[in-house]
């Protein structure tokens, strides 16, 4: 299941706030993620695809230092290859930090403010995916199903992205 969103990224200042309002883009992403909960309200999304201008603006909006770069690459034509990312980050001759994924809107909460992973709802945090493919203003949210048969046997295989948007 897989929704796209679209949002005028010139509405934004360079600290991820809209103009108008100053609300974080990261709001805006969460009523994405309300959105796609409402409308397939037996599942929670796990994934988020955007460019790396709209993880950029994902991260200023989250006040991310410097250092941290929100988003982990897509390999060739569409596939998550976590092995390959981790090579890219250690061969970095800077000190950046990729920030894989980030609290989903609706994780709990405990009592000093830790989000924390609901494994009843299959709430988990949102994988951040960078698709240099896509158009400014795009995000698309995806829930794979975690009933795929294939999933024990491709845990250390890289994923055919196209297979879970069009799934």
């Amino acid at each position: 299941m897989n929704k796209v969103y679209y949002f005028p990224p010139y509405d934004f200042d360079a600290n991820g706030r809209r103009v108008s309002d100053g609300v974080p883009f990261r709001e805006i992403v969460k009523e994405f993620e309300r959105d796609f909960h409402l409308n397939h309200s037996h599942r929670y999304e796990h994934l988020l695809f955007a460019n790396s201008r709209t993880m950029l603006l994902l991260s200023r909006s989250c006040d991310a230092k410097e250092n941290l770069i929100y988003g982990s690459e897509v390999i060739d034509d569409y596939f998550i290859d976590p092995h390959t990312n981790h090579l890219i980050e250690e061969a970095s001759t800077k000190e950046y930090i990729v920030v894989y994924g980030i609290d989903s809107a609706f994780m709990p909460v405990d009592k000093d403010g830790i989000a924390l992973i609901d494994y009843d709802k299959k709430i988990f945090p949102l994988a951040l995916l960078i698709d240099d493919n896509l158009s400014d203003g795009i995000i698309i949210l995806i829930y794979k199903d975690d009933d795929d048969s294939r999933d024990d046997e491709r845990v250390n295989e890289p994923v055919d992205i196209e297979e879970l948007i069009h799934a």
